[in-house]
């Protein structure tokens, strides 16, 4: 099914994108963690990463490419998480295939929100690290 008239993220409008190709689009995660944290999803409904095709797989990988340029631009965070959450025992909420690209910044409270692996992983001072991305 390419559209499921049900799905939240196959109800996305070209204004809510913050980057587009050609199988893909990114927009901002509406209960972010962080400043800047985006959600890439194929534009076909998907149900979970194990299902795109080969070519979908390239595409949200240059997708992740381009929108850490585009954060790193925007937010100039000190790293990142990219997180799959793939079934609801993982943690899966929308059940449309998708990445979570979570900016992190040092010294930063994140939100908690939901079940993202790895979102409370930012230790508060770790001097040693700071100038390493």
């Amino acid at each position: 099914m390419d559209f499921d008239p049900n799905c939240v993220f196959c109800q996305k409008q070209p204004s809510d994108y913050v980057l587009e190709n050609k199988l893909v689009i990114a927009f901002w995660d509406i209960h972010p963690v962080s400043k800047g944290h985006l959600l890439i999803i194929p534009k076909r409904h998907v149900t979970q990463v194990w299902d795109v095709t080969d070519t979908e797989k390239a595409e949200l990988v240059q997708m992740i490419a381009d929108a850490k340029k585009l954060l790193d631009a925007k937010f100039e965070p000190d790293g990142y998480n990219v997180t799959i959450n793939s079934g609801a025992a993982a943690g899966q909420s929308v059940f449309h295939c998708h990445i979570h690209l979570i900016p992190r910044y040092w010294n930063k409270v994140t939100k908690r929100v939901g079940a993202i692996p790895g979102q409370f992983l930012v230790p508060k001072s770790r001097p040693e690290f700071k100038d390493l991305k």
